[in-house]
């Protein structure tokens, strides 16, 4: 009988005509050490390895299952004192919470990721752990092992045929984590993973990383690790400079550790210094309560170094990374004019006076009801300024769509006239999405402006940040303001929607993203901040006539829904919502 891949299975044995063994993440969490309300048979168990992960507590959608029939059999048997007894009532609510959930909408796909691995030596055990991560249920894996030596030519001889498999050679001795700092721009998937080669991970730790992440638009995912002498427990960073997950656990979004800078240059201590450089971002770091790797080795935490002192440029810490190799930016802008006139010049002049980057900016009057003649005789001399008028006023996503014909670059901005773009703004999007191989870029925004207005928000922060879609939420999560993306990418989903009629041109931006994240749009979001969001009582979202509360407004929020909910069951046609052509021939160049 074939062992099943289970690292809490053990104790297997015939009770009747059933072969059962007892579950040790059933004792585990119900701290009981009676076997009997552990047992599981083997069909159980081969459902249980072979699902995927749906909740943060639990390993997949058959284990709740198990879990709560435990429950039911040790409270009935009453073999636990009263605090076990709590603990188990309190499981069977979470169990109950995670199965009887409102339904979420999610995108349906196999999890992808690429492992770094760093080989020493070719001995068994580093074929075992390559074996492990190749050997990865219910996900894809691009397997980078990085060679230090000549024992690797025989690594290199063994895997070098295989599709999923990157070797990479060192020329001179490198530690483990700057191995991984220079692998990470050269990976293919959304999320990178470290992998130690004294361990192997079990098969499900990718796609329950990933699921979590997913699950929860996280930045980070650890757990704990199982050694021959006990479980490594994984514990959530904070403020204080210290060890607290083992790093052979890690899985990050590609993207998050990019911005981050990757991993610093120090001695003994780099992993725990990217987590604290990570906590000081506010990024999100999340915890899986099951060990998900095992290593051969007994476990010490690194010897941590002096803390270090961080100074934030644009609400970020990149630069106390290594970093990555920058390149000069292009890319076109695009700005409707609409009244609010006054705030239009210092739009403009914020993207043409941009650092590192060179922008062309596409300047559209969108049947402005002010006089916008002498802003476009300041701009129409400008060589890398062009100017357009709209016949009828259809907003700024139609305007947008209207011009794309004439976009110069590969990327494009959003620019509104009352925002202004910071100098680091098209650099870092161009680079960040170049880096990580994205197709939508989207970071943080400073909020200034009307200060009685932003006194009547008291619970929103000055500084607003875009955040990885999940669930419901795969709305509106980009802040709008710093959105930047690949004009293929906007071309091939049909550009912006409508929601029908020139009145209805609220929640465009909204239906935009979620339609690219359904689609499989790669997003890289930043915690930088990129662009200053004025707050006035005539912008988008609080005016009148688009504003929250209105009409416009309540249909844009009922239609993203309506359009969200069609694209969970089936594939569909992104361009079938596009509206690119719609209102071809109003959008003369002047």
């Amino acid at each position: 009988m074939n062992k099943l891949p289970c690292p809490f299975r053990f104790n297997e044995r015939q009770l009747g005509n059933e072969t059962v063994a007892t579950c040790g993440l059933i004792q585990q969490l119900l701290q009981c050490d009676d076997a009997e309300v552990a047992n599981v048979t083997r069909d159980a168990c081969e459902a249980c390895c072979g699902s995927t992960p749906t909740a943060s507590s639990f390993v997949n959608e058959v284990f709740p299952s198990l879990l709560s029939l435990a429950c039911e059999k040790s409270l009935d048997r009453q073999v636990l004192n009263d605090a076990s007894a709590d603990r188990a009532r309190e499981l069977m609510s979470i169990v109950e919470a995670a199965v009887v959930n409102e339904r979420t909408i999610t995108r349906d796909r196999i999890a992808a990721c690429d492992v770094f691995l760093c080989c020493e030596d070719a001995s068994e055990q580093t074929h075992r752990s390559i074996k492990s991560v190749l050997e990865q249920k219910n996900a894809t894996v691009l397997l980078h092992l990085a060679i230090f030596d000549d024992d690797g030519d025989s690594l290199a001889a063994d895997y070098g045929q295989c599709w999923n498999i990157r070797i990479h050679r060192f020329d001179k001795p490198n530690s483990v984590f700057g191995a991984f700092h220079e692998l990470a721009p050269l990976a293919s998937s959304e999320f990178i993973a470290f992998q130690d080669a004294a361990s192997v991970s079990y098969p499900t730790r990718i796609a329950n990383a990933i699921g979590e992440l997913e699950r929860t638009a996280g930045d980070v995912v650890a757990s704990p690790l199982d050694t021959p002498s006990r479980i490594v427990p994984a514990c959530a960073p904070d403020e204080t400079y210290q060890w607290s997950v083992p790093w052979s656990t890690l899985v990050f979004r590609r993207s998050t550790f990019i911005d981050l800078g990757g991993f610093a240059d120090r001695e003994g201590d780099q992993d725990v210094e990217l987590l604290h450089r990570a906590v000081h971002s506010a990024a999100k770091i999340e915890l899986l309560p099951f060990a998900s790797a095992r290593s051969s080795q007994s476990w010490e935490p690194p010897r941590v170094g002096e803390q270090p002192v961080y100074d934030n440029r644009f609400q970020s810490l990149r630069h106390h990374g290594m970093g990555y190799s920058s390149q000069r930016v292009a890319c076109d802008v695009v700005l409707p004019l609409y009244k609010q006139l006054d705030y239009a010049d210092a739009a403009i002049e914020s993207v043409i006076e941009q650092d590192g980057a060179e922008a062309i900016v596409h300047i559209v009057d969108d049947q402005s009801p002010e006089d916008t003649s002498a802003l476009l005789r300041r701009w129409k001399t400008h060589p890398r300024v062009r100017l357009y008028r709209n016949s009828l006023n259809i907003g700024q996503y139609a305007s947008f769509n209207n011009v794309s014909d004439y976009f110069e670059t590969d990327l494009v901005a959003i620019q509104d006239s009352d925002d202004i773009s910071l100098p680091n703004r098209l650099h870092s999007s161009g680079n960040l999405l170049r880096l990580c191989n994205a197709d939508f870029f989207g970071a943080a925004v400073e909020r200034f402006g009307d200060e009685a207005l932003m006194q009547h928000d008291p619970n929103v922060s000055r500084y607003r940040r875009s955040f990885y879609p999940y669930g419901q939420s795969a709305t509106y999560f980009v802040m709008n303001p710093t959105s930047c993306f690949d004009v293929s990418m906007f071309r091939r989903l049909g550009g912006y929607g409508d929601f029908g009629g020139r009145r209805y041109k609220a929640g465009l931006d909204s239906e935009f993203m979620s339609r690219a994240y359904y689609s499989g749009v790669r997003f890289a979001i930043s915690s930088e901040v990129v662009t200053r969001y004025r707050v006035h009582d005539q912008s988008a979202t609080r005016n009148q006539v688009t504003g929250w509360g209105t009409e416009p407004r309540k249909v844009a929020v009922e239609e993203c829904r309506r359009r969200q909910e069609l694209y969970q069951p089936n594939s569909f046609d992104p361009r079938v919502f596009g509206a690119i052509g719609r209102y071809r021939g109003i959008t003369k160049r002047l």
